[in-house]
């Protein structure tokens, strides 16, 4: 025993057992010090570079010089010619300025609009409005909050929620994640600025549910005024820029014995004068059976949704599943990319993330659309020649499930799920059809993430449909990272798989190093 207490394993073995003692005893005093520090003086807090984070963008700054500071030389180049005098735009707080300082959230906006003030000078100014001391004029603007941010034009005014300026937590809705004013102030400068809002008119009384205020707000910030169409008891106004069908539950109304009055007529008509027009469809919409007579409308466009016949007679359509691109655990939320060729890759053509498809079935291109060799579609209708192309497609990796069993792979041709057809009218207006195959697409939880091109893909649709202010390249700025939560299930897996591996063989390694130094000292 008196042997081994004197043997230079125990003493160089002791020593290295209290050196380890003492370096894990000083990291925790440390970390115990500066985490009261950090809390006490909020370093974590000031160590924010809001300034880095919140700076407007050179993007914002050109479309606001491009759509808003030119729209308000020509408004006031014609006041000044009644002998008017000159308008600028008026950004108003409803609070005291003392107390939206105060509120981080709220600051962050005015740090915003004072910037754009500072870039502008003489074409937007800021206004704090006591809503308690001027409830009268509150009520004028149509101010619910004192969290109200209202921008006014020359007669125009738009109410911004202050919930609208940033991004909200999917499963928790009073946690905020990122912050979209910029996008929000641009377009809603735009807005009251614009001479003639155009409308977009969502089709009714076909059971569709139009129950998500993220794509209301999405058509919102794309310049559009929103309004309700009842296909089957009203004409298509002339001032519809825009119409949406969104999950339908039930068919068109064509003529017959039973309805003088014919929707599908009213599209036909509405398309051929240049009508611009957007379907959103999913999996689940053809549960109660095929959509015969809107199917056959979107035929003569070129967009067919696929089903498959099984053998036992019965009819079900594609339901896409992509375990390798997918943002679920069953791989039915796909990740889609950009179609590689085509008017679609024109379109697409500054979108570099992918975006999701939950719940998705497919779209085929109809009998008689030929490929040109560019990745587009043509059919000849009357004199007019119509172009359908795929917009969004899945990676090679997806497959089609139908009736509980696989019939199709995309190993060779990925499936489409966005397409888009396009033709020339005689009135010099080109008619768009823009099909999407999941109403997932356009709802709230793909449209809020920053990782996601959902939304920006949306903007660009809206811009080649004719609306030319719709703000582009102006992204949400998230708080955190969200690049975890947007990996693919394969991606994320192999990350899980590395962080865990590597630093226990890291370790292995460094223990095994420390015995064998031990063992010939």
């Amino acid at each position: 025993m008196k042997k081994f207490i004197k043997s230079r394993r125990l003493r160089y073995g002791s020593t290295a057992t209290v050196v380890t003692l003492l370096a894990l005893a000083l990291v925790v005093i440390l970390n115990v010090i500066l985490s009261t520090l950090a809390g006490r003086y909020s370093w974590m807090y000031k160590n924010m570079n809001v300034s880095y984070v919140y700076d407007v963008s050179e993007n914002c700054k050109s479309y606001v010089a491009e759509h808003v500071i030119t729209a308000i030389d020509e408004t006031n180049e014609k006041l000044e010619a009644n002998g008017q005098a000159p308008e600028k735009i008026t950004v108003i707080f409803c609070d005291e300025e003392e107390n939206i300082i105060a509120e981080t959230t709220q600051k962050y906006v005015l740090d915003s609009v004072l910037e754009l003030c500072r870039l502008f000078d003489g074409y937007i100014e800021v206004e704090f409005l006591n809503v308690w001391e001027n409830p009268s004029l509150a009520r004028s603007y149509g101010v619910t909050a004192t969290t109200d941010v209202v921008c006014s034009f020359n007669g125009n005014h738009k109410v911004i929620s202050l919930t609208d300026f940033y991004i909200l937590d999917s499963y928790n809705s009073t946690t905020v994640t990122a912050y979209n004013g910029e996008k929000v102030l641009a377009s809603s400068l735009m807005f009251v600025t614009q001479k003639d809002t155009p409308v977009c008119y969502f089709t009714a009384n076909h059971g569709e549910t139009m129950d998500d205020y993220e794509f209301l707000r999405a058509v919102i910030e794309a310049g559009y005024a929103i309004s309700y169409l009842d296909l089957s008891t009203e004409e298509i106004p002339d001032d519809c820029n825009l119409l949406v069908t969104f999950d339908p539950k039930q068919d068109l109304i064509v003529s017959d014995n039973v309805s003088a009055s014919s929707e599908v007529d009213k599209l036909n008509e509405y398309m051929n004068n240049g009508g611009k027009y957007m379907i959103f469809l999913s999996a689940d919409t053809f549960v109660s059976g095929a959509r015969e007579n809107l199917e056959g409308f979107m035929a003569d466009w070129g967009i067919e949704y696929q089903h498959e016949t099984g053998s036992d007679g019965v009819e079900n359509c594609y339901m896409i599943k992509d375990p390798s691109h997918s943002l679920s655990v069953d791989g039915y939320t796909v990740l889609a990319e950009k179609a590689m060729a085509g008017l679609g890759a024109e379109i697409f053509s500054d979108i570099d993330a992918a975006s999701a498809f939950g719940n998705t079935t497919c779209i085929g291109f109809a009998d008689g659309f030929e490929s040109d060799g560019k990745g587009n579609y043509t059919k000849i209708v009357g004199n007019k020649t119509r172009t359908a192309s795929p917009l969004m497609t899945t990676y090679a990796s997806a497959e089609a499930w139908a009736g509980g069993r696989a019939v199709a792979r995309a190993a060779e041709d990925p499936f489409v799920l966005m397409a888009i057809s396009t033709q020339s009218c005689d009135n010099g207006e080109q008619a768009c059809l823009v099909a999407t195959a999941s109403t997932d697409f356009a709802k709230g939880d793909s449209l809020k993430s920053a990782a996601l091109s959902n939304n920006s893909a949306l903007t660009y649709v809206f811009r080649h449909m004719g609306m030319d202010k719709a703000p582009v390249n102006l992204t949400v700025k998230t708080f955190g990272s969200t690049d975890i939560e947007s990996l693919p299930t394969s991606r994320a897996n192999t990350l899980t798989v590395l962080l865990t591996v590597i630093p226990a063989v890291a370790c292995t390694g460094v223990g095994i190093f420390v015995l064998v130094r031990r063992k010939y000292l």
